[in-house]
C-alpha cells in the first residue's frame, strides 16, 4: 500500500515539474532567468521519472545499482545554486562556472561506477551535504548583498524584493537531510514526503520567478568616482524633498534622482548612507510616509488604504503598509483613530 501511494505521489510530483517547465520554457514571455528555472525542472522531471526504478524489487534488493541511482540523484544538488546565482548575479551564470559548479558530481558517479567502494559512495554522500551547506551561506550572504544594493537604487521594490529566497531555503534544507536519510535506507512514507516538500519548495520559486524583475546590470556596479563631498546637490535635494517630486515618481530609481540633481549613482548613494545614514528605499519612502501622515491627519477628508498609498507616492499596497507599520507600529488607520482620541 506505502509503495502504491510513493508510486502515485512521484507520478504527480513528476507531472507538476513538466508542466511547470514546458510553460516556462515554452508557454511564458521568456527571460534568461525562466530559461534557467525551465531547463532545471526538466531535469528534475527526468529525475523523477527515474526514480520508478527504486520501486522495483530487484533495484532495490541489488546494492550496487541501487546506489548508482542515489549517486545519479546527486547531480541535482547544484541546480538550486546555479539558479540562485542566476538570480542574484543576473547574466553573470556563464556556462563554464555551471560546469566547474555540476561536473564534480557526475565525476563522482563514475568513480563509484568503476570501483564501486562503500567509502567512495559515502564520500559523495558527505561531499554533497558539504557543498549544500557551504554554498547556501554564500547564497544567504550574496542576498543580504543584493537586498542592499535594491535599496540603494530603487524606491519601488514590487516584484524585486527577494526575501522568499530565504524561505526557499529554509524549506531546501529539510529537503537535504530528507535525502540524505533516505540514502541509508528504503522508507516509502518519507519517499512521499520528500517529494511533497520538493514540490513545494520548488513551487515558491517558480511563483516567484514569474513576477520577479532584477536589478540591472548598471545598479549592480558603481559608476563614477564616487569621490566623498562637498555634496553640491544637497541644497537641490532639499528642495526635491519639501516639493512632491518623490510622491510623482513612483517608480523613481537612484539613477533617475542622480540625473536630476547633477551627479552619478555612486556619490548619491555615498551621501545618502555617509551623511544621512540611509538608504535610497529608506529616504524616499520616509518622504512618502509624511505625506500620507499629513493626509490622515485632515479630519475633513477619509481615504481608503489604497487611495492613501496612490497620493502619498506608494506604487505598491504591501509596501506602504509595511513602510507605515514599520514606523508606526500601528495600520493607517489605527494611526488615524489614534490621531482624533
Amino acid at each position: 500500500m506505502l509503495r502504491e501511494i510513493t508510486i502515485m505521489m512521484n507520478g504527480i510530483t513528476a507531472g507538476l515539474f513538466g508542466l511547470a517547465s514546458v510553460l516556462f520554457l515554452f508557454m511564458f514571455r521568456r527571460n534568461r532567468l525562466r530559461v534557467v528555472l525551465g531547463v532545471i525542472l526538466a531535469v528534475y522531471t527526468v529525475y523523477f521519472l527515474k526514480d520508478i526504478l527504486y520501486m522495483s524489487t530487484y533495484v532495490a534488493s541489488h546494492e550496487y545499482l541501487y546506489r548508482m541511482l542515489l549517486s545519479i540523484d546527486n547531480w541535482a544538488v547544484p541546480l538550486y545554486v546555479i539558479y540562485a546565482f542566476e538570480v542574484l548575479t543576473p547574466g553573470r551564470t556563464t556556462l563554464l562556472r555551471m560546469l566547474l559548479l555540476f561536473l564534480p558530481f557526475p565525476l563522482m558517479t563514475v568513480l563509484y561506477a568503476c570501483w564501486p567502494e562503500d567509502w567512495i559512495f559515502r564520500m559523495q554522500v558527505a561531499f554533497s551535504s558539504v557543498f549544500s551547506g557551504v554554498c547556501m551561506c554564500v547564497v544567504l550572504w550574496m542576498t543580504v548583498r543584493y537586498r542592499r544594493c535594491l535599496k540603494e537604487n530603487r524606491s519601488d521594490i514590487t516584484h524585486m524584493d527577494i526575501r522568499w529566497v530565504w524561505v526557499s531555503i529554509a524549506l531546501f534544507l529539510p529537503n537535504l537531510l530528507l535525502w540524505t536519510f533516505l540514502s541509508t535506507r528504503i522508507d516509502y512514507v518519507m519517499d512521499s514526503v520528500y517529494y511533497l516538500t520538493l514540490t513545494v519548495s520548488w513551487s515558491i520559486v517558480a511563483y516567484n520567478t514569474y513576477y520577479y524583475i532584477p536589478l540591472t546590470q548598471g545598479e549592480l556596479k558603481p559608476d563614477g568616482s564616487g569621490a566623498d563631498g562637498p555634496w553640491h546637490f544637497a541644497g537641490k535635494l532639499k528642495e526635491l524633498t519639501a516639493g512632491e517630486y518623490f510622491i510623482r515618481s513612483a517608480h523613481l530609481t537612484l539613477t533617475d534622482l542622480a540625473a536630476e540633481l547633477g551627479t552619478n549613482r555612486t556619490t548619491l548613494s555615498n551621501y545618502l548612507n555617509q551623511e544621512l545614514g540611509t538608504t535610497f528605499y529608506d529616504y524616499v519612502n520616509s518622504r512618502r510616509l509624511l505625506e500620507a501622515e499629513h493626509l490622515l491627519s485632515d479630519r475633513s477628508v477619509h481615504y481608503s488604504t489604497e487611495h492613501l498609498a496612490e497620493l502619498s507616492g506608494f506604487n505598491s499596497l504591501s509596501t506602504f503598509r509595511r513602510a507605515f507599520f514599520k514606523k508606526h507600529g500601528l495600520s493607517p488607520q489605527q494611526y488615524r483613530t489614534k490621531l482624533f482620541t
